[in-house]
């Protein structure tokens, strides 16, 4: 079945922070997903800024032009916050106030900020009449959902992420717009993580799929967190549902991709390994050098890390590796602290002097500077320390992504090759 026949969707990002490139919009990723996993196609992203009359104006152009506009940004305290205002100058309606919002933002900023409100954050309790209100637990900003004059359905969400899942999932955001993607054409979507091996890698392991799938549709995207495979099913007449095409898609890939696949859709590599230390009643510590504390922080960013996560070391300058994990002098002058030895030595101290189970390591040059022929820029050892001893991998990052590419890449793989222990597959290979 084409995409053509289900209804179509518009994203528009609100904010001269966007246009000016000073934060990463993604809000608009995140809902184009959502929207394609509803059943409709989006077939524009849109980005404005919130100088007066923006919005009017692109209300103007896009209602009619899709089933429904979801819009991000534009609703908070401040003076540039104009879309409850304009959209309901564009639909010839009055503002009118959420019942109780007023007295609720009154007592939130009392209790908070120990003042009087002022009227611009009060305002954030007021949607256009006829408008649909929608909750926004986790921020001050009530989001609605109103059918503008020629028929297209709106949604407008808080800008900031948290806010905006919350709104959409838990205050009636998504409800709204399924109610506009009935008999659209059945759809779902499913992404593939991968680790420990490049695009170009996953990509020869599936290329005919990519080629010659028509149902699902399979792509593929990469970015220093790993490589992943997207597959897209759409209902055919007489034909299995999308989600069971997309279990035998399933099927498909952990065959061909094996010990590189790690999750799917939502999953985290942090929670994986996490999950997988707290099945096995396992704790873990880490030894950074040239991740700078980035390890630790990818494992205590998953709610119930505590129960496995026993702490760790930022050894930065090689006297600090010798004094804090007994790492041997002998061992740096002769290797380097970018070896093979020093990983190794490095994570076994972290495991022994934090009395876990098991312990990673990192130790590289994160660049720009300070690499050399021998050891380059991207040039990171990843240790890893358990119950049967400790041993280190050689792994050679994208270095032309530049130094935080570098370090989160190296982040993922020693997330990876601790995954990979735990769950008894092949060991992380050297990257040449």
């Amino acid at each position: 079945m084409s995409p053509a026949r289900q209804p179509e969707a518009v994203v528009l990002s609100i904010g001269e922070e966007l246009l000016q490139g000073r934060i990463a919009d993604g809000n608009a990723r995140e809902f184009a997903q959502e929207l394609l996993r509803m059943g409709f196609v989006v077939r524009r992203f849109l980005t404005i800024g919130d100088a007066p009359g923006d919005l009017q104006r692109a209300l103007g152009e896009l209602d009619g032009s899709a089933s429904v506009l979801i819009s991000t940004g534009g609703l908070g305290p401040t003076a540039d916050d104009r879309v409850r205002a304009e959209t309901a100058a564009y639909a010839g309606v009055n503002l009118q106030e959420v019942p109780g919002a007023v007295a609720a933002l009154t007592q939130l900023f009392l209790r908070n900020l120990r003042e009087e409100a002022p009227k611009p954050f009060l305002a954030q309790g007021f949607v256009p009449g006829d408008a649909r209100p929608i909750a926004n637990a986790a921020g001050s900003a009530w989001a609605f959902v109103l059918d503008l004059p020629r028929g297209t359905r709106y949604l407008a969400m808080p800008g900031p992420p948290v806010e905006c899942r919350s709104a959409f999932h838990d205050g009636g955001g998504a409800a709204a717009l399924a109610e506009r993607a009935h008999g659209a054409a059945g759809v779902a979507f499913r992404s593939f993580h991968t680790a420990g091996a490049a695009e170009s890698a996953i990509e020869a392991k599936i290329r005919e799929l990519l080629a010659e799938s028509e149902n699902p549709r399979y792509g593929i995207t990469a970015n220093a967190r790993g490589v992943t495979v997207s597959a897209l099913a759409f209902a055919a007449e007489g034909g299995p549902s999308p989600e069971t095409l997309l279990d035998a898609a399933s099927v498909t890939l952990r065959e061909r991709l094996g010990e590189l696949l790690w999750g799917s859709d939502a999953d985290t590599l942090p929670e994986v390994v996490v999950r997988a230390l707290v099945a096995r009643g396992a704790s873990v510590t880490v030894a950074e050098s040239c991740t700078g504390g980035r390890i630790a922080a990818a494992i205590t960013s998953v709610p119930g890390s505590s129960r496995v996560f026993r702490g760790g070391w930022i050894c930065y300058a090689n006297e600090s590796k010798v004094r804090e994990l007994g790492v041997a002098e002998a061992l740096i002058e002769h290797h380097g602290a970018v070896s093979e030895e020093v990983a190794i030595a490095m994570a076994a101290g972290a495991r022994e002097r934090g009395g876990a189970d098991w312990a990673v390591s990192a130790t590289g040059v994160a660049g720009p500077d300070g690499g050399s022929e021998a050891k380059p820029v991207g040039l990171v050892w990843i240790g890893v320390a358990g119950p049967e001893g400790a041993w280190a991998v050689e792994r050679r990052q994208w270095a032309r992504a530049g130094r935080s590419s570098v370090q989160q890449q190296s982040v993922r793989d020693a997330l990876d090759a601790l995954r990979r222990e735990l769950s008894g597959q092949p060991r992380l290979p050297p990257r040449p």
